[in-house]
């Protein structure tokens, strides 16, 4: 199979926002070296923290300031939009911007208004479709992390029976988690039949109606597939009530699907590295700024396939906590 990676995204945007934004925070770090504004596509979801933590140890390295801001959900496009204009409006060295699906069609014209004032943009987590002006994408392989997802659970079941998914949304990375799922179970398990796939929007309680109704109807669901952690909890929270003994597999890691991978209710998770995101985006905005463009725009990093055998391994800590 082919080398997984993935990469990057991060949060943030400008203090001082109309009232549609929300919690911005900045950090410290610059000795009047400028600030770098990053527009998330959550605000404090643990995934979108890890993401702040690693830009801002990357501000207080290069010597700016990170400020850092996105909706309350993702499912916030419109305000997320509002929040990219602010920043743009604010002219920082720097933008990095992470797209909600339903920012996707209202961001290229912003892109360009950003190209206008001399801000470059740095897209990170999901690419930006119908625009070339970002300098770079900080972004997984969404597609291999949902193959890598699928090939473990093949080992988990045995390649026979019925498997279900939850997606956190109809495009983007859900789109290409599902998808890199479905087509590697085509090509190299076609005995594991995906009978369900809904969308959970990547809200808790979507996802556990979701998988509540997908295991009324298929109790013989030998794997179930999350793409995110809301959508992986719900289901792995739903089977344990059902006592079933339904493999549990997921991508994205939180406090609380760490705790349910402990207690063996979710076989393994695909782990990004939000962290090291951030800090990618940041360090690529600032030598953006002074001119320095990266010779590839499209920037990866591994993923890590976790499970409690390898859980307490140190580089795995660093990743998780």
């Amino acid at each position: 199979m082919k080398k997984l990676l993935i990469a990057g995204l991060s949060a943030a945007l400008v203090v001082g926002f109309s009232a549609c934004s929300n919690q911005s925070t900045s950090s410290g770090g610059s000795s009047g070296g400028g600030r770098v504004a990053l527009v998330a596509k959550a605000n404090s979801a643990e995934y979108w923290v890890k993401v702040k933590e690693g830009a801002e140890a990357a501000g207080k390295e290069l010597g700016v300031d990170v400020s850092f801001n996105g909706p309350d959900t993702e499912s916030e496009g419109d305000k997320q939009l509002n929040q990219l204009q602010s920043a743009i409006n604010d002219k920082p060295l720097g933008i990095g911007f992470a797209p909600q699906d339903g920012a996707q069609d209202g961001a290229p014209a912003l892109m360009d208004r950003a190209k206008e004032s001399g801000v470059p943009v740095v897209i990170f987590d999901t690419p930006l479709n119908g625009s070339d002006v970002p300098v770079a994408t900080v972004a997984s392989d969404n597609k291999g992390m949902g193959a890598q997802a699928a090939e473990k659970l093949v080992a988990l079941t045995g390649g026979k029976g019925k498997v279900a998914i939850i997606a956190h949304g109809e495009v983007g990375t859900a789109a290409a988690r599902r998808d890199g799922f479905k087509e590697y179970l085509a090509k190299n398990a076609p005995e594991l039949q995906v009978v369900d796939v809904q969308n959970g929007e990547s809200d808790p309680a979507k996802s556990r109606d979701k998988a509540q109704g997908i295991l009324q109807a298929h109790p013989d669901l030998v794997g179930f597939f999350g793409t995110d952690d809301d959508s992986t909890i719900a289901i792995a929270d739903e089977v344990a009530a059902k006592n079933l003994q339904t493999k549990v597999v997921g991508v994205d890691s939180s406090p609380d699907v760490i705790s349910l991978l402990e207690q063996g209710k979710i076989s393994g998770i695909v782990v990004q590295n939000p962290y090291g995101m951030g800090k990618k985006t940041v360090e690529l905005i600032v030598a953006a700024s002074k001119g320095e463009n990266p010779a590839e725009k499209n920037v990866v990093s591994e993923s890590v396939w976790v499970t409690t055998e390898n859980l307490k391994d140190p580089d795995v800590q660093q990743i998780v906590n």
